[in-house]
């Protein structure tokens, strides 16, 4: 008998390519050493990135503090309930609750719904569900990404129900991939 869900062990990151780091050092650092400017053309667009992030931060902040208003009292349990427990690895509807929760921007708990627009109403990145999310997701529910793009949910996911939905279709996605 499999395990229940909560036992899932938590997503544990990676250690960092070292040698691939330091080539990156040391290619940012002759940059900066033979084009001088190029310091400043960083240095610039790094104020700008900090200055747009300190306007837009508290429009989002506020986003979330209303959507944990309208959802007072949801929880994990009514986003599960979208979902048929014999069709659906259960694994896969809390991975996906707990990465996509944690992947928010913002440090308020959400609760999250099956229906939810990642990127609209969740204010994710695509770079955060395409580099990081789905990588999280298939490190805790043991699910490879091998043969991802003949999932029937490749280049679909728009709401945390499909991706639900593609991970629980990517074992199937495997078997088909050799």
């Amino acid at each position: 008998m499999k395990q229940a869900s909560r036992f899932m062990p938590r997503y544990k990151p990676g250690k960092a390519n070292k040698p691939a780091l330091f080539a990156f050092l040391a290619i940012a650092l002759a940059v900066v050493i033979y084009q001088p400017w190029f310091l400043a053309v960083i240095a610039g667009i790094a104020a700008l990135v900090i200055v747009w992030s300190a306007i837009d931060q508290p429009k989002v902040e506020r986003h979330f503090i209303e959507l944990c208003k309208e959802r007072d009292g949801l929880s994990i349990c009514e986003f599960a309930r979208e979902f048929d427990p014999k069709v659906v690895d259960t694994w896969v509807i809390r991975a996906v609750y707990e990465q996509v929760q944690a992947a928010l921007p913002t440090k308020q708990s959400v609760p999250i719904k099956a229906s939810d627009t990642l990127f609209d109403v969740l204010k994710l990145d695509e770079d955060d569900l395409d580099l990081d999310l789905v990588e999280e997701i298939a490190q805790r529910t043991g699910r490879s990404l091998d043969g991802h793009k003949n999932n029937p949910y490749y280049g679909k996911i728009t709401t945390p129900q499909k991706l639900v939905l593609f991970f629980n279709h990517q074992a199937r996605a495997n078997a088909n991939a050799t």
